[in-house]
């Protein structure tokens, strides 16, 4: 399925999708055998029929119509050409371990996240996680904000580069990076929570920008460059799972950036990562998100004084 994102948001269309996949084919033949026996009023179905005909005529035959058509294919094959998609699936654990480990399954992958595009990009960048609003009329999203002084403190302590060529022992001051690892989530929980609650700030602040009429000045705090930077999405996330489902995404929502979405399973995880080709980024990031949930699960064992040889191998 495809579709345009700026109309509708994952939770509806996922359920769209989950009454399609839900429905069996014999019941859809059956439902359009009775709809065939339902008796029709033919003077309109014929007017119908004329209408249809006619409306295809002049779409084959207008050339400004034909030439629409034309560009809309050229520039659709253009923007598909020029991205990569790479889909990640991450079958070392899943929510079952995390909640074991007494984090939030969406706050444990979110911090994965962030030490994987940590070095990617060699820093962090701003990401967008969507979080919905609807226990509010009209609501319907607001943004969670995964850069966080303590996912920074995680990110820097967990490094720029993976461990797995080292020795467990220069996986230094792990119950440090767990510390880190639980301080960082525990402020991500409490951030989807504000966000939930209608507390979230880029809605607010949007709405206040667009209350700036023509001819008057943008007061200084929406042109402020790090506010600029803020708002400069690198990194896109949005959560969804559904059991019928292994994949979905979304692209990137600016040039230098990453769609990442992610669905987090029992006993897996799955990411959809998205960005130009001209980057080479997908395939490494996944890399890295592999490499960042198997290192999270490392310094959690051996904070926990279990059998910290943790290899792909013995996952």
């Amino acid at each position: 399925m495809n579709g345009e994102h700026s109309m509708m948001d994952g939770m509806p269309t996922v359920h769209l999708a989950g009454t399609v996949a839900g429905a069996q084919y014999q019941n859809v033949l059956l439902e359009q055998k009775q709809n065939d026996n339902i008796s029709v009023d033919m003077d309109k179905n014929a007017c119908v029929k004329d209408i249809f005909v006619n409306c295809h005529d002049t779409f084959a035959t207008n050339p400004s119509v034909q030439s629409m058509i034309h560009d809309a294919k050229s520039h659709f094959e253009t923007l598909t050409n020029n991205h990569a998609l790479q889909t990640k699936i991450f079958h070392g654990y899943g929510s079952n371990y995390m909640k074991s480990a007494k984090i939030s399954p969406d706050a444990y992958v979110q911090m994965a996240i962030q030490l994987a595009t940590y070095r990617l990009f060699k820093k962090q960048a701003a990401t967008y996680e969507a979080t919905q609003v609807r226990a509010f009329l009209h609501g319907r999203t607001e943004v969670t904000r995964a850069v966080t002084l303590e996912s920074e403190a995680f990110v820097k302590a967990m490094g720029s580069h993976n461990h797995f060529s080292q020795s467990d022992n220069e996986l230094a001051e792990t119950s440090n990076k767990v510390n880190l690892l639980r301080l960082a989530t525990e402020r991500h929980v409490k951030s989807l929570r504000q966000a939930g609650k209608g507390f979230g700030v880029d809605r607010h602040l949007t709405g206040l920008s667009l209350c700036v009429k023509d001819g008057e000045p943008m007061p200084d705090l929406f042109t402020h460059p790090l506010y600029q930077r803020s708002k400069h999405w690198r990194v896109s996330t949005s959560h969804l799972t559904h059991p019928n489902f292994v994949n979905w995404g979304y692209g990137e929502v600016v040039s230098d950036g990453v769609g990442l979405s992610y669905s987090i399973h029992k006993d897996s995880c799955t990411f959809c990562v998205v960005a130009l080709k001209e980057h080479e980024w997908t395939e490494k990031l996944g890399d890295l998100l592999e490499d960042a949930l198997l290192e999270m699960k490392a310094i959690l064992a051996m904070d926990g004084g279990q059998n910290s040889e943790l290899t792909r191998s013995k996952l």
